[in-house]
């Protein structure tokens, strides 16, 4: 199979107070991939829970779910609905995607074979939509795996709760997995720059990342491309 370029699109996107700031970014977030599927390169959108996600975990807690399994399973849920909604964005465009919502790596490798592009959410309890997007640019030999979210770049610390924290404009895949804490549990709903358990399968296989605010669609474009952009690059180790 051709490369292909695998974005993991953070649920934060979909919402906005602004409903023309909202609008005007799924147009321009459209037109981006229409142009990149014009020059003949397949696509995987990985889409998170985001808002819904989180707002579905809080009812099922207060209607007295409480295994971290069960919850998992929700948030789930909420990532393939707004993977619906993504593909509604091309529903008057004529990109071949696929209306069903893969549930599985290998699923979305052969949707892939008929398909230019594919948008999908969360797979198993215990994965997050990075660790998917990023299982799914290893399985397809991906040059990269953009992680598009609410945040401009990985930071030295939490900035929410260090007002020192500094933006990190390039490091390795191994400085990535001591801040992202690898090996430390992930509950559901749980909020990384990106996930460890997905940065740990970038480390076995060696896959780049480039973490970046995905609401700025011309810098989105810029990575996408190979054009310097303004995010974090996390690169491997050259052979």
């Amino acid at each position: 199979m051709d490369d292909a370029i695998v974005i993991a699109l953070g649920g934060s996107l979909l919402s906005s107070n602004n409903e023309g700031t909202l609008e005007s970014w799924k147009s321009n977030f459209t037109d981006l991939i229409a142009s990149v599927i014009s020059k003949k390169i397949r696509m995987v959108i990985v889409v998170g829970g985001g808002k819904l996600a989180r707002e579905n975990i809080k009812l099922a807690k207060k209607s007295g779910v409480s295994d971290p399994f069960e919850l998992d399973l929700v948030g789930i849920e909420a990532t393939r609905k707004n993977a619906k909604e993504i593909i509604g964005f091309f529903s008057n465009s004529n990109l071949m995607v696929d209306g069903v919502i893969p549930e599985s790596i290998s699923d979305c490798a052969s949707f892939l074979e008929k398909n230019n592009l594919v948008v999908m959410g969360g797979t198993v309890p215990g994965h997050t939509t990075d660790t998917v997007a990023i299982k799914m640019g290893a399985k397809l030999n991906s040059k990269c795996v953009i992680i598009a979210t609410n945040v401009t770049h990985v930071f030295t610390s939490d900035p929410r709760l260090d007002s020192n924290a500094k933006p990190i404009e390039s490091m390795s895949l191994n400085e990535l997995g001591i801040i992202s804490g690898i090996g430390k549990e992930i509950l559901p709903g749980s909020s990384f720059a990106v996930d460890p358990v997905g940065v740990n399968i970038a480390i076995e296989h060696n896959l780049p990342l480039v973490i970046l605010n995905g609401h700025d669609v011309d810098n989105l474009r810029k990575a996408v491309n190979g054009e310097p952009f303004d995010g974090t690059n996390v690169y491997g180790v050259e052979n």
